[in-house]
């Protein structure tokens, strides 16, 4: 298992082994780069502890388990694990503050606890059958274990469709979910197991009212703290700068704090207008004195580089911003250990476009429904509009990432794999949320799904195969609070997003970068789509050796990829359609092949 996850820890590996219990990690140093190594030991030895991510509040935490007469033998955040569990049980997961994983066994009471970050920037799986229970911070770790195999389970074919992902604790492969974000488990040695959330976001109706001078204090105080915090590291740390209002921001602030930060930039050829960024990100290193390296990505798409990203990813994901964020993550990963990162901030203060929606369809609401389907049986002009006003938020929404409606799974999945695209979790997240507001709602959504499984997966995944450690300010659990309390208004203001961080942002960025529209991490798919990326697609999803045919139709594959073909101008929605099957497929050849390696290493293995 620690072989087939060398990529997430260059710098060395440790292990622990009880009679039925083994423990093993994987080390990228940061901390205590000499003395800081794992697994983590209590003073008489009978807890232990293997840990994935940083503690921020570890200078903290070190003097409160030390007052306690406990003694710290490293400067490794992730040390005060075992003391914490000895002070508090499993209550002391709520006492941290970071990103994190970790997996702690207490030999005196056979327990096993794992736990995950509240907001879920750091992944931990867990596979459970009739030999073993097996945890790790990637899926291809269960490779390790001799008895095992990846196997499509069909029940979350449809919620991959659905949103570009599988939203946890479910993955598309059988016997294995996911920690959610803020969740923690305990396995007993008696067989018994309990499950729980220790943290979720606030999504109770918001404040009504604020004063915004007021506000944006408390926010600009509240995001100084944690910048100042994610910039501890005994290694070079940087920053991914696009030039948006998100990392700009966390760059000035690092500026104000004294650190000239190294920051990088991607650079986007002449061959895709309106996607390079550059000259904005240099107008933020200057105003900031931040030394600034444009990297020139390269876009060379093949069908081997996306089968190998579906092997990175380690999910079926659908984001195309990997290609780009890879291209980055790559050049960066060999001149530094450490980068902040500007995600969460479009989830935490709406950000995106589409949660305007219920503002622009309010003045609908004025219409009785019979008119409204009237009009929309005559096929008028806003039609759709009126549709989605007929349908509550509770049905329509599927979050940032939506690909497929109901009735395009319907066309495609084959009948005895259609299932509802929505497992029962998020069915009952929707039932909770019926009297809160519609953009609380959707917002609360990606935070608890979006952001972990599609977002925070990528970061992850990208970062950690090359060597790097992307730290996510905005994805602070203090963040999340203050937002999600903070009245609409301060959220979104006439349809102009992120209202309240654009008023702490003038008190550091020029106007010209605070006023820019959101653009997001720019990615030309639907120019991909009709360049490199269309023979890639068309051979792959249109040819006769589709693994995706066992669960899906070919022949509704096809007839898509055709009507796709013929189009002269795919649309955006379309684009992502294509690259969402197109992923799936990948994601399953590279299944099978690791599943036929891990074959032939084990059976002449077991003759020897």
């Amino acid at each position: 298992m620690l072989t087939r996850m060398a990529h997430r820890g260059p710098d060395g590996e440790g292990k622990f082994f009880e009679q039925g219990v083994s423990l093993g990690m994987r080390r990228l140093a940061v901390m205590d780069v000499a003395g800081g190594g794992q697994p983590y030991r209590s003073e008489d030895g009978r807890v232990v502890a293997v840990f994935n991510g940083e503690i921020y509040n570890y200078p903290e935490l070190a003097g409160t388990v030390s007052d306690h007469g406990h003694r710290l033998i490293s400067r490794a955040d992730g040390e005060v694990l075992v003391h914490l569990y000895e002070m508090y049980g499993s209550d002391m997961v709520t006492h941290l503050r970071g990103m994190f994983a970790f997996a702690l066994w207490d030999s005196r009471h056979q327990r096993l606890l794992l736990a995950r970050d509240h907001v879920g920037q750091k992944p931990l799986y867990v596979l459970e059958n009739t030999q073993t229970i097996a945890f790790a911070s990637e899926l291809k770790a269960f490779y390790g274990l001799e008895h095992w195999r990846a196997e499509v389970d069909p029940a979350f074919l449809a919620s991959y469709l659905g949103h570009r992902y599988v939203p946890a604790p479910f993955t598309l492969v059988q016997g294995v979910t996911k920690l959610q974000p803020g969740e923690a488990t305990m396995f007993y040695g008696n067989g018994r197991r309990q499950r729980w959330f220790y943290w979720q976001p606030p999504l109770i109706e918001p404040l009504r009212a604020a004063d915004i001078d007021r506000s944006a204090g408390e926010l600009d105080a509240l995001l100084t703290t944690v910048v100042q915090e994610q910039l501890a590291a005994d290694v070079p740390i940087g920053l991914f700068l696009s030039g948006g209002l998100d990392s700009s921001l966390i760059a000035a602030m690092a500026g104000a704090a004294g650190r000239r930060l190294k920051a990088w930039t991607a650079a986007f050829p002449p061959a895709y207008p309106g996607c390079d960024e550059s000259e904005w990100a240099s107008e933020v290193a200057g105003r900031w004195a931040l030394p600034l390296e444009r990297v020139e990505v390269d876009w060379n798409i093949s069908a081997e580089r996306l089968k190998q990203l579906a092997y990175i990813l380690d999910e079926p994901m659908a984001d195309p911003t990997v290609l780009p964020l890879d291209g980055l993550a790559r050049a960066v990963g060999g001149q530094t250990v450490v980068v902040l990162s500007g995600e969460g901030a479009d989830e935490m203060f709406a950000g995106y476009a589409g949660y305007g929606e219920p503002a622009s369809l309010k003045p609908l609401d004025s219409i009785p429904p019979l008119m409204k389907r009237a009009w929309i049986a005559l096929g008028g002009p806003g039609s759709g509009a009126l549709r989605r006003t007929l349908t509550p938020m509770s049905q329509r929404y599927r979050g940032v990432g939506f690909t497929f409606d109901q009735n395009a799974q319907e066309a495609l999945l084959r009948r005895e794999w259609m299932f509802p695209d929505r497992p029962e979790a998020i069915a009952h997240y929707w039932s909770q949320m019926a009297a809160t507001s519609p953009l609380q709602a959707m917002q609360g959504f990606d935070l608890k799904w979006f952001l972990a499984d599609d977002v925070l997966l990528k970061t992850d995944r990208i970062g950690m195969h090359h060597h790097l450690e992307i730290r996510t300010p905005f994805c602070d659990h203090r963040i999340v609070e203050w937002a999600m309390r903070s009245p609409l208004a301060l959220r979104r203001n006439n349809h102009r997003d992120k209202w309240i961080l654009r008023q702490v942002a003038k008190r550091y960025l020029p106007r010209t970068v605070v006023e820019r529209p959101k653009r997001g991490f720019p990615t030309p798919l639907t120019a991909w789509l009709s360049g490199p990326l269309q023979e890639i697609a068309w051979d792959t999803l249109a040819g006769s050796r589709l693994m995706l045919g066992e669960w899906l139709k070919p022949e509704a594959i096809r007839a898509f990829m055709e009507s796709w073909r013929r189009l002269k101008r795919p649309n955006s929605q379309l684009s992502r359609q294509v690259y969402a099957l197109l992923m799936l497929e990948f994601w399953l050849q590279s299944t099978r092949e690791q599943n036929s390696r891990h074959r032939a290493q084990v059976e002449p293995a077991r003759e020897s």
